[in-house]
C-alpha cells in the first residue's frame, strides 16, 4: 500500500517504502531535538560540549541531507509521465512513472478533470524496460488500460473510478485509442493513427485473458508502424 499526500500545484508526495519514510522523519526528528537540546542546556561549558558534537556530526549530515532530499524529490517529482485528452470528455488519462526501492512498482495511473486527481498504483514492474501501456475506447465513456504483465485497469471518468479489469473481459467492440511508450528517450503518448496495437506480455501467455489478439511477448515500435 501506498501513501499518497496531496501538495496542490507542487505535486503529490508518494510514500511507497517504509525505509524513505522513516528516514525523513528520523531527519526532521533529529534537528528538532538539536533545537530543544539547545533551548534546555543553560551552562557554557556544556554548551561547548555539545557544539563540539555538532562540529562532528556535520560532515555525516552533509551527505544525509543531499541524499533525503534525493529520495523525497524522487517520491514527489515523477521521473517519467504523459498524458492525454479523453475523447467526450474534459479530462486527461495519464501515466506516472516513479523511482522506487524495495517492493512498489513506481508505475502509476492518473485521471484529471476540474474535480481533482484520482491515482491508481499499477503492478507491473521495471517501467524502465517495459513501459507500454495500451489504451482502449469501450465505447461507453470508459477506457480500458492494458499494461505489461497483464497490468489491466477500467478508467470511468463519469463516475471518477480506476478499477481493476475483470479477467476476461470481451473486447470485441473495443477501440483501440493509442499507447503510452518510450519516444525519443521520453514517455509519451502514441495514438493509433502512428503505431498498431501492441500490450507486451513479457513471455506470459494466456490466450483466455482480454485482449488476446492485442498481445504480444514483445512490442518493437518500428514494426507497428502504420
Amino acid at each position: 500500500m501506498s501513501l499518497q499526500i496531496g501538495l496542490g500545484k507542487y505535486g503529490t508526495l508518494v510514500l511507497g517504502e517504509p525505509f524513505t519514510s522513516i528516514l525523513i522523519f528520523c531527519a526532521v526528528g533529529i534537528g528538532f531535538l538539536w533545537i530543544l537540546i539547545f533551548a534546555w542546556i543553560r551552562r557554557t561549558k556544556n554548551r561547548l560540549v555539545l557544539a563540539t558534537l555538532v562540529l562532528i556530526t556535520l560532515p555525516i549530515l552533509a551527505l544525509f541531507i543531499p541524499a533525503s532530499w534525493y529520495i523525497v524529490r524522487s517520491m514527489l517529482v515523477p521521473s517519467e509521465t504523459a498524458e492525454v485528452a479523453l475523447p467526450n470528455f474534459d479530462a486527461t488519462l495519464g501515466l506516472e512513472f516513479y523511482l522506487t526501492w524495495g517492493n512498489e512498482s513506481g508505475r502509476y495511473l492518473v485521471l484529471r478533470d476540474a474535480a481533482g486527481v484520482i491515482r491508481k498504483d499499477m503492478f507491473a514492474f521495471d517501467w524502465a524496460h517495459w513501459p507500454r501501456t495500451s489504451l482502449y475506447l469501450i465505447g461507453d465513456g470508459r477506457v480500458a488500460v492494458l499494461g505489461p504483465t497483464y497490468d489491466d485497469n477500467v478508467v470511468d471518468p463519469k463516475r471518477r473510478t480506476i478499477d481493476g479489469l475483470w479477467y476476461g473481459t470481451p473486447s470485441d467492440t473495443w477501440t483501440y485509442f493509442g499507447a503510452f511508450d518510450f519516444k525519443n528517450n521520453k514517455l509519451a503518448f502514441i495514438p493509433a493513427s502512428e503505431q498498431r496495437e501492441c500490450t507486451p506480455t513479457r513471455g506470459i501467455t494466456d490466450p483466455s485473458d482480454t485482449r488476446p489478439q492485442g498481445r504480444n511477448d514483445r512490442c518493437d515500435q518500428e514494426a507497428l508502424k502504420n
